[in-house]
């Protein structure tokens, strides 16, 4: 019996010690921040050739994207992408500048939460799918083909997905997506008519 004890602690420690060892290290998170602000820097300052900007995110591309952020691999992504096509423009900072909402991304459509103990925003959002606008009668049809009214099929498609949205919503829940069914609507309606 003290053989079989034996093993399973072996095997249970074994197994311990390989589950520690997986994933990233803080030490190559680390090591790959700090590579990803210090070529964010030279990209910022104006007396660095565009070779060394462009070495730099393709060697960070190369060796420090273990741990690392999707932004952070895109951004670079993007960057040693302008660099081959000629683009060698650096990025601008908008410091101190407000972003409109409407060019805010696409997992940002709720407020963010203002105290730190809050849950953060869902990553994903609700889509609102458009229902399929009813085909109207032959007599409606003969009403609408002698005078119909600007954008009234594109606004009939956006009644429709409003009604769609605020059916899934509970109006006593006040949610965040709920809130957005007026704005999305208002937004449809201003396509229809430009």
């Amino acid at each position: 019996m003290p053989v079989v004890i034996r093993r399973l602690f072996t095997l249970a420690f074994a197994a311990l010690a390989a589950a520690s060892g997986c994933g990233p290290s803080v030490q190559s998170i680390y090591e790959g921040s700090v590579r990803f602000e210090h070529c964010y820097r030279l990209d910022l300052e104006q007396d660095v050739a565009t070779s060394h900007r462009q070495a730099c995110w393709s060697s960070w591309l190369e060796r420090y994207t273990y741990g690392q952020s999707r932004d952070r691999l895109e951004y670079a992504r993007r960057r040693v992408r302008a660099f081959a096509t000629g683009d060698a423009d650096r990025p601008v900072l908008r410091v101190g500048q407000t972003q409109a909402e409407d060019t805010r991304q696409f997992y940002l459509v709720v407020p963010s939460p203002t105290s730190v103990h809050a849950s953060p925003p869902p990553i994903a959002t609700r889509t609102h799918v458009i229902a399929e606008v009813p085909k109207p009668s032959p007599e409606e049809s003969a009403k609408a083909s002698a005078k119909a009214a600007p954008a009234d099929d594109c606004g009939a498609a956006c009644k429709a997905s409003f009604s769609s949205c605020n059916e899934a919503c509970d109006p006593a829940a006040k949610s965040a997506a709920c809130k957005s069914c007026d704005p999305d609507y208002k937004k449809c309606m201003q396509r229809c008519f430009e």
